[in-house]
């Protein structure tokens, strides 16, 4: 009897019996084992999961530890659900810096904990209904599915290029009667996809004129989760938050896309407080008033420490904190790409922005695979000793099998070492 068996006759929930392994969470640990008694030149080196080596600013910590020194009262005591009224402050603040929007800290801004994830999971909370359809372009972050599930939803993944994203013409197909939320983003995992303002306002005029048709119905409109954990990772040109969408329709008139969008992002990848797990959400008042309700009854509030430590970052002078640690990812992936571009064979394309390399293997797949190898992953693995991240975890059900992710966080020497190891072990394949 499988594992899965014997746990559902003990009634466990067919949700979370449906939910695959993580494909991150763990494998620090595994890799630790693998590499136990290895000589330094043979140990794996890990490039799976998606956190910078850039280290936390000293003066967050500086900061919590005199708010503890000064506010051990606060630190110790409850929360407000929302969060404390001076972080929302400061996430209206530096919200409206970076994306020219306002929003008001009392009503329309919430903290989580669980960090991001924390804030997707109450907004869908707050919006899914047993049976209600989430539209997700992949190749993308695997947990969406994955909530999605958890909350009895179904989630209806659209297969997209890693240039083009999702496209109006594709939303339109995908939208059905069904569909409560489109889940979109600024830039995204693992592909580095970053949305130009046409492209965006191609999609909100879409979901504009399907929620004026569903309005017009008396029914609910589709709803937009816009995920910007990667914000900080956008160098170029920064292309106006959906919320701030304000579209023309057929009909001469003006659709906000306020209303129906919910934006989530978090310290964690801008500031490197993967360890705080803050999350912040951004929305029109109702939903956020719904998100707060569920979050009492699941989480009571976020960790005073890590709200301490967010507002700290949030501060003004912390936002050339956060630009530089995305140069310096940037630079990081510049060094793997060089190493990489230098197979002739390799399809590297170099994406428009975060930290992340979505490689395709596949014109080496018939040579690893007379090897005994299934996937570009277990390949790498073995013989280069880099461990990555199968692209089919980023598109359930479609053959990206000999994709993988890397992640560019590290620092330049390792990404080096690890690109040359790459490198000689697909030059070896090839001849």
């Amino acid at each position: 009897m499988t594992r899965n068996a014997v746990q559902k006759t003990r009634g466990i929930s067919d949700a979370v019996l449906a939910l695959p392994e993580s494909a991150t969470h763990g494998a620090a640990a595994k890799l630790v084992a693998l590499n136990s008694g290895l000589a330094p030149e043979h140990q794996i080196i890990d490039l799976s999961i998606g956190a910078l080596d850039t280290p936390t600013d000293p003066r967050i910590d500086q900061g919590v530890i005199e708010f503890i020194r000064t506010r051990s009262d606060m630190v110790h005591a409850f929360a407000p659900v929302k969060g404390f009224p001076f972080l929302r402050q400061s996430i209206a603040a530096r919200v409206n810096r970076l994306h020219g929007i306002s929003y008001d800290p009392d009503s329309e801004i919430m903290v989580t904990p669980g960090g991001v994830k924390g804030s997707i999971s109450v907004a869908f909370h707050a919006l899914l209904n047993p049976g209600d359809e989430v539209v997700i372009p992949v190749p993308n972050w695997p947990h969406y599915s994955d909530m999605v599930r958890l909350h009895e939803a179904v989630p209806r993944t659209v297969l997209v290029p890693a240039r083009d994203g999702l496209t109006a013409p594709v939303l339109e197909e995908a939208l059905s009667e069904r569909t409560k939320i489109v889940v979109l983003g600024d830039c995204i995992n693992p592909t580095g996809k970053i949305y130009s303002t046409g492209e965006l306002s191609a999609l909100a005029r879409v979901l504009a004129e399907h929620n004026r048709r569903r309005e017009a119905r008396g029914e609910s409109p589709v709803h937009v989760l816009f995920d910007t954990p990667y914000e900080a990772h956008v160098l170029g040109e920064r292309a106006k938050t959906f919320a701030g969408l304000d579209v023309a329709l057929a009909d001469g008139s003006r659709c906000s896309m306020r209303p129906w969008t919910v934006s989530v992002t978090g310290p964690g990848k801008t500031y490197g407080m993967h360890g705080d797990r803050i999350g912040y959400l951004c929305g029109p008042p109702d939903i956020v008033e719904a998100s707060a309700r569920a979050q009492v009854n699941l989480t009571s509030f976020a960790s005073t420490y890590g709200q301490i430590a967010t507002h700290i970052a949030l501060r003004p002078e912390m936002d050339e904190v956060a630009t530089a640690r995305a140069r310096t990812a940037r630079a990081n992936l510049e060094a793997m790409l060089r190493e990489l571009e230098a197979v002739p064979a390799l399809k590297v394309s170099r994406p428009q922005g975060g930290y992340f390399l979505f490689v395709d293997l596949s014109s080496h797949a018939d040579a690893y695979r007379k090897h005994g190898y299934v996937t570009a992953e277990q390949f790498l693995l073995a013989e280069a000793k880099v461990a990555t991240i199968c692209g089919s975890h980023f598109a359930e059900g479609e053959e990206l099998d000999h994709f993988v992710r890397i992640n560019c966080g590290r620092s330049g020497a390792l990404l080096t070492k690890a690109g040359t190891r790459i490198r000689h072990v697909l030059t070896r394949l090839e001849t």
